[in-house]
């Protein structure tokens, strides 16, 4: 169960927080309304995410970081921002409003952060 801890501030476009998730603090990086997928194309825990999301009806963006190497340094730069080692997690990683969810997050953990975002 995700809990909020602190809303730290507001500066400009972007708001920080800080949520506990299974012992891992989560913040937000950015403020955006998008849910971001990261994926590889030979990746079949990504495409299985991809159907998940379709199929629960969550709207996505999915960009691929073996063949676009400007999303790549952008997750990696999102990974370092949110105090994650770049290229020590497993695909797929979502960026759900501005939190990175690395490591093929569980639907349930993406629609906690939906709910959490909506607030």
């Amino acid at each position: 169960m995700k809990k909020l801890i602190v809303l730290l501030a507001l500066f400009g476009a972007y708001k920080l927080w800080l949520y506990i998730d299974d012992g891992a603090i989560l913040e937000q990086t950015a403020s955006h309304h998008e849910v971001i997928m990261y994926s590889l194309t030979t990746c079949g825990y990504c495409k299985q995410k991809a159907r998940e999301l379709d199929a629960s009806g969550i709207k996505y963006h999915e960009y691929f970081i073996d063949v676009d190497a400007k999303r790549r340094e952008e997750l990696t730069e999102k990974l370092q921002k949110a105090g994650f080692a770049p290229r020590a997690w497993g695909t797929p990683i979502l960026d759900v409003h501005g939190v990175i969810l690395p490591n093929n997050p569980s639907l349930q953990k993406i629609r906690e952060q939906l709910r959490v975002a909506r607030k």
